[in-house]
């Protein structure tokens, strides 16, 4: 696919089952009311996509089927970044969500859906850099089909930008997946882009996703690996002329599990991601933040313990945590019987080339997650949920 054409999709994708719902109860202001305003423009978005589309009953008939966006099949997830400063002079609270466009659609038509979404969502178009790096891995993606195409992401943009008193501008991301059978390629593109020859290759780190930001046309690439050392994330930030800042992540780490950590960091699911920001025209782009993650209930257990050692942590840095804890309330009651669904996905550590350390962890929404044909679904029909999205690693979404 060329870059134009990748840019003018054609066709309007499927609907999304179960469109995501409001927030709504979770804060009046704040924090809170910009969660609200995402997941509401998340919907009205998808519906405009998907309205007048050529296979709307194909998309209600997809009704039932699961999201492997996030370990629980909720096709909706909130994403928050605390940490930085806030407009009220307190350590900051930004949030964000990602959204699968089309549940159970094949990669291809997930692709033009989320492309559709991207155009929708605001006026910010991909750079010509991006929209070439985007058409590289949409061929690599019409060989060699993956898992779930593309997803999209959505955050406030600048209130600068909008009237006094309308709700901030949307700011969209795409995230593009790198097929396991292009790995060969994938590798190639992520070696181009950090100008460096990989390292650890004992690790077997492997590039999965591209995130496309068209606000400022930054690049970010998404990895898997196995279970890493404290030295190693130092190696890892080395290669991409980063500062070596592993002391930073392994404190977190012990402070959240209330453990020391001396061997190997302590998730058997974990990967990272490097963020490249676009300097002057043509000019090369440039590595500006790393992130650790882990999958959250590899690194801490279920999602009470994961909730417990977040809340004791936002307090300790005098986060805002009202939205996140509101949001967690709001988890579908566990099933008598039945093992309750994962509905915290990851656990990160961002450390900007510039300034401090920001936490990162991401929550499905209840509402989607609540979709009575979707619940009927996961529990009617396993073979459609990501059962072994643990071991597989939840690499497809760090942040929005």
């Amino acid at each position: 696919m060329s870059a134009r054409g990748l840019d003018q999709a054609q066709g309007a994708p499927d609907p999304l089952p179960c469109a995501p719902s409001p927030v709504s109860a979770i804060a009046e202001a704040g924090e809170g009311a910009v969660l609200d305003h995402l997941a509401r423009s998340a919907r009205d978005l998808v519906r405009g996509v998907a309205d007048g589309g050529p296979h709307a009953a194909e998309g209600a008939a997809m009704r039932p089927v699961a999201s492997n966006l996030t370990p629980s099949g909720a096709a909706v997830e909130a994403a928050f970044v605390w940490g930085g400063v806030g407009p009220d002079g307190r350590p900051g609270c930004d949030p964000r969500i990602s959204l699968d466009p089309l549940p159970g659609g094949a990669p291809s038509a997930r692709l033009a859906a989320a492309l559709a979404l991207l155009r929708a969502a605001g006026t910010a178009r991909l750079s010509v850099q991006q929209q070439m790096l985007a058409a590289e891995v949409a061929e690599w993606q019409a060989s060699s089909p993956g898992r779930y195409g593309a997803w999209a992401g959505l955050r406030a943009g600048s209130v600068a930008a909008s009237p006094a008193g309308a709700s901030p501008p949307l700011a969209a991301k795409l995230y593009l997946e790198l097929p396991e059978r292009a790995r060969e390629a994938a590798c190639a593109l992520e070696q181009r882009l950090a100008g460096a020859p990989p390292v650890l290759g004992g690790r077997d780190i492997r590039p999965t996703m591209l995130g496309l930001d068209p606000q400022n046309g930054g690049v970010e690439v998404y990895y898997r690996c196995d279970r890493l050392f404290p030295g190693d994330l130092d190696t890892l930030m080395r290669r991409f002329r980063l500062a070596e800042r592993s002391g930073e992540v392994v404190a977190l780490i012990e402070r959240l599990t209330r453990r020391s950590v001396r061997f190997e960091l302590p998730s058997w699911d974990v990967g990272f991601s490097v963020a490249y920001v676009a300097g002057e025209e043509g000019a090369r782009l440039s590595p500006a933040v790393f992130t650790f993650y882990s999958n959250a209930a590899s690194l801490l257990g279920p999602d009470e313990r994961v909730r417990c050692a977040l809340m004791r942590e936002g307090r300790a840095a005098n986060w805002d945590m009202v939205p996140y804890a509101a949001l967690h309330a709001r988890m579908p009651e566990t099933v008598p019987g039945e093992a309750p669904l994962q509905c915290h996905g990851l656990v990160g550590a961002v450390l900007p080339s510039v300034g401090d350390m920001r936490v990162t962890a991401t929550l499905a929404l209840p509402r989607a997650l609540g979709c009575p044909a979707r619940r009927d679904a996961m529990r009617a029909q396993p073979g459609s949920l990501p059962q072994a999205h643990a071991a597989e690693g939840r690499e497809e979404h760090g942040h929005a």
